[in-house]
């Protein structure tokens, strides 16, 4: 059972994740915008959802925009990802070279942006709902002294 800290970064992470989900909601569809900046954005939430699964199961990270970084370290928990493991390591480099770096010239697939961070939301939604689900239940077979025998349903 994940700790309180714990429960509240990754409840915190999620929140500062569809922040730039909603940013991406209200801007993917305008061709005014630049993809650096929404690509930013995808990298970002997908980012901080990774981070808030890692957080939940009180897994130290260190500081870092690396994508592929994260991923690994949840697979080496036995979590498995979503089968989007090699656009998600593409991400990356939206978090720095695409904003400072002059000569980064990649073209975000939007159509696809949508479809990763929609995989990333039900993905880490899922994992969160489950660890939350079954928190109240060790909780309280705590309380009684005895342990969990099933999550609950």
């Amino acid at each position: 059972m994940p700790s309180p800290e714990a429960r509240e970064l990754a409840w915190l992470l999620i929140r500062k994740a569809e922040g730039d989900e909603a940013i991406l909601d209200r801007l993917l569809d305008d061709h005014d915008v630049p993809d650096d900046v929404l690509g930013f954005h995808v990298q970002q939430a997908v980012e901080k959802r990774l981070k808030a699964v890692l957080a939940l199961n009180e897994v130290e990270y260190e500081r870092t925009h690396s994508v592929s970084y994260l991923a690994a370290l949840i697979e080496q928990r036995g979590i498995d990802l979503p089968d989007c493991r090699e656009e998600l390591e593409a991400l990356t480099p939206w978090a720095v070279a695409a904003r400072y770096d002059g000569t980064f010239e990649q073209l975000l697939d939007r159509a696809g942006a949508r479809v990763l961070v929609a995989a990333l939301q039900e993905w880490s939604a899922r994992l969160v709902d489950a660890r939350e689900e079954a928190a109240p239940q060790a909780e309280t077979d705590d309380a009684d002294g005895e342990e969990a025998t099933e999550p609950p349903a």
